[in-house]
């Protein structure tokens, strides 16, 4: 299956988000084996740490779960909390000193929210007084976002979503970093979705650091988080959201597919994923799930079998 990503260019300097929308087209036979010949092999999928679990939040049109507890063996994903409107999150970070999560909703506006675990909900905290499109938080609560309108790395107050002084650039004008997350050991990464680079941003001088030669597909990643034993989890969104597992040095000749994110049998469209205490409904039944994924493996192979085009509409466009 052969992937193009569609963009669309601004008069205007100023950086905004798309709803996104997909379109399906026929392509050729040939493509798709081209594309099927490429693709490298990966493991079977991880399991998380004792005590842990992995909330995606939504981006679509509020019939699917704004919070979701995913069954990173499947990528099946359980309801916690029901779906709004005009949803559309990014970038959740889990605070481990008040044990909750919170994440960015640009659906309308940029707004700062706060998802309880325990308590299953999730609530506005305030308005951004600036554009942040990721969030990241330290072991001690000290949060910091990036700034897509002018690409700065910034801290961030989680009482009043009020941006503080800029620390500095974290990338150039056609960087987009749509994943950054601390890992156990303090370090902060970020992907950068332009050129599929992962490397490590300072907190004090900003900046962007590749690490070695570690990346991930152009234009297809989305989401950053880390469970405590430091393995990184990821989203690919250029088929609609897959989830996948690696060693963040190393992601290329380390990363496991769980699956697609799915509720319901149906695709679930997410970018934010992050990793918390795992307090929430049951899972799926294994049963169901693995016959839900068996029947979406064989559709994908039907679809692989026609060379059919996905085409992806961004959020976003620089």
């Amino acid at each position: 299956m052969l992937f193009f990503m569609l963009f669309i260019s601004l008069a205007s300097l100023e950086k905004k988000h798309m709803k996104k929308s997909i379109r399906i087209a026929l392509g050729t036979a040939v493509s798709a084996a081209l594309l099927l010949a490429s693709t490298p092999a990966f493991a079977a999928p991880r399991s998380l740490p004792a005590g842990e679990g992995l909330y995606a939040f939504g981006c679509d049109d509020g019939t699917e779960p704004a919070v979701g507890l995913v069954d990173v063996a499947t990528g099946a994903v359980t309801e916690v909390v029901p779906g709004v409107a005009d949803q559309c999150y990014s970038s959740p970070a889990y605070n481990p000193v008040d044990g909750k999560i919170y994440v960015i909703d640009f659906g309308v506006g940029y707004d700062l929210k706060v998802f309880d675990p325990q308590a299953k909900t999730l609530t506005l905290v305030d308005a951004f007084d600036c554009e942040p499109f990721t969030l990241a938080i330290d072991a001690s609560g000290n949060a910091w976002i990036w700034d897509q309108f002018d690409d700065l790395l910034k801290t961030v107050s989680l009482d009043n979503a009020m941006c503080g002084t800029p620390i500095g650039t974290v990338g150039g004008e056609s960087d987009d970093f749509y994943g950054m997350a601390f890992a156990p050991n303090g370090t902060l990464y970020a992907v950068n979705w332009q050129s599929g680079e992962i490397g490590t941003v300072s907190t004090s001088i900003a900046g962007f650091t590749q690490v070695g030669s570690s990346a991930m597909v152009a234009q297809t990643n989305a989401g950053l988080t880390f469970d405590s034993s430091g393995i990184a989890w990821v989203l690919d969104e250029a088929t609609n959201a897959e989830l996948y597992s690696a060693d963040i040095t190393d992601y290329a000749g380390t990363a496991q597919r769980s699956g697609q994110l799915t509720f319901n049998g149906a695709d679930y469209y997410s970018e934010a994923i992050v990793v918390g205490p795992a307090d929430a409904p049951k899972l799926p039944d294994t049963g169901s799930a693995s016959v839900a994924l068996g029947v979406t493996g064989l559709a994908a192979a039907g679809v692989i079998a026609l060379g059919a085009v996905m085409m992806i509409l961004r959020r976003r466009a620089s």
